[in-house]
């Protein structure tokens, strides 16, 4: 059975033809939000979660749109979106608000947690596939307050769950039965360093945290080379802490959005791995763990394990 009765005006309703597809929108937000210039086929793909094959297709179908365009030939094709184009400004607002929207649930679950002293860590496993289905917040907490902590857990999601039109769950279990936290989790809090059995120990001395700082510095510098959406990544999270304000971190942070704001990539990537006292003590408080993917926290690991 076909779903569509009767086929519309695009010139009317273009974002019929533009939204229609998830690997269309997908290529836009990539785009549009999570680069804002252009791609070739193969890292378009990449950062949209898509074969190159569904990557092409989708892509040649925005060209006919005209919100993308075609930049270079030959094994430099790459897509950029027509800036002219109005629609390319609402798209953007768009995926912006989208950002935003995410930006304060997290915020706001973690200003949850506040005040409760009994709360060891919480995070987010993983998050709903699918509109509609709830989104699981694992909390660790001492024993004793087991009895009472689900109810005030409850009470401060209910107006959460109404503001942003979701259903949050607490999973509540004392330290003694744990789950361990998986390597994509999303950290909500934190009150005690490291969980479960095989927690990585913490850096004994100043001069070792320095080596590693500057061992992750230099494995970032090279995912920075195949993925261009990483910085762009690190100054969203950079953003979010701001607004959540960081006490006495808070210099660190905005030293690090003005670094992301005027830096080319190459100098970006100079900077990173330089033994200058600035670039040592920004290595630090780096942004770019706290936006990798499981994949790419793998490829990292590695590249620091060949260059101990």
């Amino acid at each position: 059975m076909r779903p569509i009765a009767t086929r519309r005006n695009a010139l009317r309703y273009p974002l019929d033809g533009v939204l229609g597809s998830e690997a269309q929108v997908r290529l836009l937000r990539a785009l549009i939000h999570d680069v804002d210039a252009p791609l070739g086929v193969s890292d378009a793909a990449k950062l949209s979660g898509l074969t190159q094959a569904g990557a092409r297709r989708a892509l040649d179908r925005l060209e006919t749109s005209g919100l993308v365009e075609r930049i270079g030939g030959g094994r430099t094709q790459q897509y950029g979106v027509c800036a002219q184009e109005p629609l390319v400004k609402a798209l953007s607002r768009l995926f912006g608000d989208e950002q935003q929207r995410y930006d304060e649930l997290i915020a706001a679950l973690r200003t949850m947690l506040h005040g409760l002293h009994e709360v060891r860590a919480a995070w987010i496993e993983r998050p709903p596939e699918a509109p509609g289905d709830p989104l699981e917040v694992v909390v660790v907490a001492e024993a004793r307050s087991i009895g009472w902590l689900g109810a005030e857990l409850r009470t401060r999601l209910a107006p959460i769950e109404k503001e942003l039109n979701l259903i949050i769950e607490s999973a509540l279990f004392s330290r003694a039965d744990a789950p361990r936290r998986g390597a994509d989790a999303l950290l909500l809090w934190a009150g005690e360093p490291d969980i479960g059995p095989g927690s990585p120990q913490r850096p004994g001395t100043h001069r070792e945290a320095e080596r590693r700082a500057l061992l992750i510095a230099r494995a970032v510098a090279e995912l920075m080379r195949s993925d261009p959406s990483l910085t762009r990544r690190a100054a969203h999270h950079l953003s979010r802490l701001a607004d959540e304000g960081q006490g006495t971190a808070a210099g660190d942070v905005a030293e690090w959005r003005q670094v992301l704001e005027t830096y080319t990539p190459e100098r970006l990537r100079k900077f990173l791995v330089s033994d200058s006292s600035r670039a040592q003590r920004l290595r630090q408080s780096s942004p770019f763990l706290a936006v990798l993917s499981p994949q790419e926290r793998d490829r990292l690991l590695a590249m620091m394990e060949t260059r101990r």
